[in-house]
């Protein structure tokens, strides 16, 4: 039995296209986001805020704290929302930047099902969740190339292209 009309994955891997939009400021970056999974009503909405606490520079590495929040969109049983913080220490070396961070998320999930006898369920689950990253970026004359990988519950890998001076 499928639990969706049409398989979706590309080789058993959902690929979700982001957007991030970022604005640095003079005391910290904040970033909006939004990602749709392909053929489905299925988005994430998030925003960000980067805190540094050590501004690297040519001898010394970057120390920055993020807080982030998500919220899951078109599951109407489904209400997900998302919260965390990392801790990111990063050494640029010309155009590259490798980095690391660690930090944790905290999800609140309510669930929703309609029972037969016109009664309704509710489900609710909170955890938290260790996170581990690790990084590269490239950053050129105007595309910045970013490629990672996180291991929290499940290991993730991503890779990016962002356009900006």
């Amino acid at each position: 039995m499928r639990a969706v009309d049409e398989d979706f994955t590309v080789s058993d891997y959902l690929p979700v296209p982001r957007v991030i939009v970022s604005k640095g400021l003079s005391f910290g970056t904040v970033a909006a986001s939004y990602s749709k999974v392909p053929d489905t009503d299925i988005a994430v909405w998030g925003a960000s805020f980067d805190f540094p606490l050590i501004r690297g520079g040519v001898a010394t590495p970057a120390l920055t704290l993020r807080g982030a929040w998500a919220e899951l969109k078109g599951v109407e049983q489904l209400d997900l929302k998302t919260y965390g913080a990392e801790l990111f220490l990063s050494k640029g070396f010309g155009p590259l930047t490798p980095y690391v961070a660690v930090g944790r998320a905290k999800s609140d999930a309510e669930g929703r099902i309609d029972l037969p006898d016109e009664t309704t369920m509710i489900l609710t689950d909170e955890g938290t969740t260790e996170r581990y990253t690790v990084g590269v970026k490239l950053s050129l004359l105007v595309p910045k190339i970013v490629v990672e990988a996180t291991q929290a519950e499940e290991r993730s890998y991503a890779a990016k292209v962002s356009f900006g001076f």
